[in-house]
C-alpha cells in the first residue's frame, strides 16, 4: 500500500488555515475572556502558514527553508498552548513553561548552529511539537475534569496520541540514521506515524469550538436551574434533584421572618444582602449531604436524604445560630430578621409534596406564634411564650417547629 504522506500534509496545513480563521471571526465563540479564540486562532494560522512553507518551498537541497518552516510552526503551537491554557483559565505549570521554551529556543538555534544535519531537526523538532501537544492535552484533560465536558475527554485523548506519535517518530528517525538493516521498516513506520498524527490534528482542529458550546450549554442549564440572586436552586433545579432520590429524608422549610420590615426600611439591596448570606450559611452548612433551593421571596427549602428527626432539628438549631449571629454584622436594625424553620421527615416514596406540606405547616404555626404571642420588649423571654402554648390541636410537625424557632432568640 502507497502512503501518500504529501497529500496528507497539504490537507493538514490548510485544515490548520481555515480552522484559524474560522477562530478568529467575530462571535466565533461565546466568550472570549482573556483572548484565547484569538490565540488559538493565530497559532493555528502560524502552524498551516509553516507546514504550507515547508511543502511549497522546501526541497532536498532547500533545508534552510524546512529549519525556518519548523520555526514558525513552533511559533505557532506556543500560542495554541497559550489560547488553551486562557479557555481553561489556568496558567501552565511553570515546569511545563520552561521545557517548551527551551524547545522552542532549541528549534530557533538549529539553522544557526547545524544548518545541514537531519538528525539533530529529527532529534529536536518531533519532541518540540510532542511537548506542545502534551501541554495542551493536560489543559484540556483539567477542563474536562473541572466542568465535565466531554469534548474536553476528546480534546486530551486526541492531542495526547499526537503527541506520543511525533515523539516516537522522532525516535524511530533517529535510529532509521544508525541502523542500515532496518531502514525499510523504520522509514515505513515514521511514514505512517506522520500519517496518523497529521490525521488526528486535523479532526482536533475544531475541538475548542465544540468544547466552548458545550461549556455553554452547561451554562445555560446551570442557570435555569439556579437562583441567580442567591446561586441556590429554584424550582425547576430542585425538581431533577428531587426526582433521583430514595428512601428517608428530612426537609427544612425556612422562612426570613420581618423580612418585609427589613425590605420597607432599609431597601432591597439589605435584603438581598441577608438573602445571599443565608443561602451562604445553608449551602456551607449542608455542603454535600443535602440541597439547598430558594422556592419564593424569602422561603428556603433544605432538603437531606437519610437525615432523621433529631439531626434536622440539630441541623435547623445551628442554622439558627449562625444566621442570628451573621445578620447582626451584615445589617443595623431595631428588629432583627429572625427564621421560622419547620420540619418534616419521612420516605420520599410517600409523596415529597406531602413532607413539604407538613413542613410548611410547621413553619406557619411557628410565624403565628412569633405575630401573637411575642412582644417587641427585649425583657420578654419569648422562648416561654412559644414553648408554653404547645398543647391541644396543633398541626403536625409543631412541636418541632417551636423547638427550632425558639432557639432565635426572638
Amino acid at each position: 500500500m502507497i502512503l501518500d504522506l504529501i497529500s496528507l500534509q497539504v490537507v493538514a496545513a490548510i485544515g490548520a488555515l481555515l480552522s484559524g480563521s474560522i477562530y478568529l471571526l467575530p462571535r466565533a465563540v461565546s466568550s472570549d475572556r482573556g483572548g484565547w479564540a484569538r490565540w488559538w486562532g493565530c497559532g493555528k494560522l502560524a502552524v498551516g502558514l509553516g507546514n504550507g512553507g515547508a511543502l511549497i518551498w522546501g526541497s532536498a537541497t532547500s533545508v534552510i527553508v524546512e529549519r525556518l518552516s519548523n520555526i514558525v510552526v513552533m511559533v505557532g503551537y506556543a500560542a495554541c498552548v497559550h489560547g488553551v491554557a486562557g479557555f481553561a483559565r489556568r496558567r501552565v505549570p511553570p515546569v511545563a513553561v520552561a521545557l517548551l521554551v527551551v524547545m522552542v529556543f532549541a528549534v530557533v538555534m538549529l539553522p544557526i548552529v547545524e544548518p545541514e544535519d537531519g538528525r539533530w531537526a529529527m532529534a529536536i523538532v518531533g519532541p518540540a511539537r510532542g511537548i506542545a501537544l502534551a501541554i495542551i492535552a493536560g489543559m484540556a484533560l483539567g477542563v474536562a475534569k473541572r466542568e465535565r465536558l466531554d469534548t474536553g475527554w476528546i480534546m486530551a485523548a486526541l492531542s495526547g496520541s499526537a503527541s506520543l506519535l511525533f515523539v516516537g517518530r522522532a525516535i524511530v528517525l533517529i535510529v532509521f540514521e544508525t541502523r542500515d538493516d532496518w531502514q525499510v521498516l523504520l522509514a515505513s513506520s515514521a511514514a505512517w506515524m506522520a500519517a496518523v498524527a497529521i490525521v488526528i490534528l486535523t479532526l482536533s482542529h475544531f475541538l475548542l469550538l465544540l468544547m466552548d458550546a458545550e461549556r455553554s450549554q452547561h451554562l445555560l442549564r446551570n442557570q435555569a436551574c439556579h437562583d441567580s440572586l442567591t446561586g441556590a436552586l429554584n424550582r425547576l433545579g430542585l425538581s431533577r434533584v428531587i426526582e433521583g432520590m430514595r428512601g428517608e429524608v428530612a426537609v427544612l422549610l425556612i422562612d426570613v421572618d420581618r423580612f418585609k420590615m427589613l425590605n420597607d426600611g432599609q431597601g432591597h439591596a439589605a435584603g438581598d444582602a441577608v438573602l445571599r448570606m443565608l443561602s451562604n450559611i445553608m449551602q456551607r452548612e449542608l455542603d454535600t449531604i443535602g440541597t439547598v433551593a430558594r422556592i419564593g421571596g424569602d422561603e428556603f427549602l433544605c432538603v437531606i436524604p437519610g437525615m432523621g428527626r433529631a439531626d434536622a432539628e440539630a441541623l435547623a438549631k445551628r442554622l439558627s445560630h449562625r444566621f442570628d449571629r451573621a445578620v447582626r454584622v451584615l445589617i443595623e436594625a431595631r428588629d432583627y430578621p429572625t427564621l421560622s424553620i419547620g420540619i418534616s421527615d419521612g420516605p420520599i416514596e410517600n409523596g415529597f409534596e406531602r413532607l413539604t406540606d407538613a413542613a410548611d405547616e410547621a413553619m406557619y404555626a411557628m410565624k403565628h406564634v412569633h405575630h401573637t404571642q411575642c412582644s417587641p420588649t427585649p425583657d420578654l423571654d419569648c422562648t416561654k411564650a412559644q414553648t408554653g402554648s404547645s398543647d391541644g390541636g396543633v398541626p403536625p410537625g409543631y412541636l418541632q417547629a417551636q423547638t427550632v424557632s425558639s432557639l432565635t432568640g426572638i
